[in-house]
This record gives structure tokens, C-alpha cells and sequence, in this order.
């Protein structure tokens, strides 16, 4: 199965999130985007955001989804065919 815990990609394997998702119907389709192209990754619940200056805000969770660099571009092309562009991190590129 391609999904496993963040823990077991072994040490010295780089991984990257891929993608954060901010719902739950959201990270399923992505788990299954990525699972349909026999990729391996992780899911991770994250925190984000928090308090303004104002102290209004709370942190959301979210779904971060982990992936072996190697296979980022394949990730990437996936999700992008799919339309799930909203969640990818940005790769440095200019891209998405």
C-alpha cells in the first residue's frame, strides 16, 4: 500500500510535503490521486495559521501530504491533472 507513516521512508530519505490540505474530502482525493499513481506517501496532521496581532484566530489542522523528493514532479503532474492546485506547495519554480 502506498500510504505508510512518515517514519518508515527510512533515515537518509529526503522527504517533502507535496501538498496541505485544509479539509477532509480534500485529502482523500489527493491520498487517492497519488495512490492511483502508485506513489508512496504520508499524510500528517498540521497546524496552521493562529492569533493576529489582535489576538483574533485560531490555528486550523490541516492535511500535509508527504512525498520522497524523487517523486515530486510525478506528485506534482498528478495532482495538477486533477486539478488540485490549490494545496501544492510552491517547488520554487513560478509554477502553480
Amino acid at each position: 500500500m502506498p500510504r505508510q507513516p512518515l517514519d518508515q521512508f527510512g533515515e537518509g530519505t529526503e522527504v517533502v510535503r507535496v501538498y496541505f490540505a485544509l479539509g477532509l474530502e480534500e485529502a482523500e482525493r489527493a491520498e487517492a490521486l497519488l495512490d492511483a499513481g502508485g506513489l508512496t506517501f504520508a499524510v500528517e496532521v498540521e497546524e496552521v495559521g493562529g492569533p493576529t496581532m489582535w489576538g483574533f484566530g485560531r490555528p486550523r489542522r490541516g492535511a500535509g501530504i508527504w512525498i520522497r523528493e524523487a517523486d515530486l514532479d510525478a506528485a506534482c503532474a498528478a495532482l495538477e491533472q486533477a486539478g488540485m492546485v490549490k494545496g501544492l506547495v510552491d517547488r520554487g519554480e513560478g509554477s502553480a
